[in-house]
């Protein structure tokens, strides 16, 4: 199945996670954005002087942690996804979006204008980077539990929660953090299987799966503390955040069958 901790999977999950190069002819536009990330600050008195030490170098690291996420939009070019006019767009209403600086504000809607083009689905959350800081604004409905996982339950379903030893069977679609695409089963025809407890599945990924119940329809957003590894071995370039939106249709019981000397196999129904 597509969630299963090997490499094909995660080379699968990387598609819209991992550095995209951008396309021929638009260097000189990242040269403007890389240079635009030296932002000024307006102090008290109402002067604009341009950010120095720290605050430079964090808005910069912000900066390219976006152009790290930038994923080509056919028929857009990066110019115009980044326009350098001020957005129009309207800022996440919550507690968190009325505390950004002013480059968490400029980076914060950039990434609003990529989740926008990527098609992200509706109530998508947003994430600001800040260097090596990440802030995450959802709407009202977002859940956080004690592991950091984030999720929004759009449809509670009815039965039991699944445990460990059993199987599942859902159809799900994941995201990277600028509303990008990564994998679906509802572009493979049929949905997926796994048994629970058997460490075959992304950490965070299997722990939204064990609360939801049969017909539950559910949003995962999973921090990069409870997401795949980053290394050679999974070819993840950087520790992002996951969103899944997932659909549990049926738990399945199973037994372990012996039928041969030394030979056995797990059956589920």
């Amino acid at each position: 199945m597509s969630l299963v901790s090997n490499t094909s999977t995660w080379t699968s999950l990387l598609k819209g996670s991992r550095r995209d190069v951008p396309p021929a002819g638009q260097d000189s536009t990242l040269k403007a954005l890389r240079n635009r990330s030296s932002l000024k600050i307006v102090n008290e008195a109402g002067d604009c002087k341009p950010p120095s030490g720290k605050t430079s170098r964090r808005a910069a690291m912000g900066m390219s942690a976006f152009l790290m996420m930038y994923k080509a939009i056919p028929g857009e070019s990066l110019a115009d996804v980044l326009s350098l006019e001020s957005s129009e767009e309207q800022l996440p209403s919550t507690s968190l979006a009325s505390e950004l600086t002013l480059q968490e504000q400029q980076l914060l809607e950039f990434n609003q204008r990529i989740a926008k083009l990527n098609n992200a689905p509706d109530d998508y959350p947003s994430f600001v980077r800040n260097g090596y800081d990440v802030r995450v604004l959802t709407s009202p409905g977002y859940v956080e539990t004690d592991s950091g996982l984030i999720y929004k339950d759009f449809g509670i379903g009815e039965g039991e929660n699944p445990v460990d030893g059993q199987e599942i069977v859902f159809n799900y679609t994941a995201y990277n953090e600028s509303g990008g695409t990564i994998d679906s089963t509802y572009n493979k025809g049929r949905p997926a299987e796994t048994r629970l407890g058997i460490k075959g599945m992304i950490p965070g990924f299997e722990e939204g799966l064990k609360s939801m119940k049969p017909g539950g329809k559910r949003r995962i957003v999973v921090p990069p503390e409870l997401g795949p590894p980053v290394g050679p071995s999974t070819f993840f370039s950087a520790r992002q955040f996951e969103v899944f939106d997932v659909e549990l249709l049926a738990i399945k019981n199973c037994r372990i069958e012996s039928f041969a000397i030394f030979t056995s196999r797990v059956v589920c129904e």
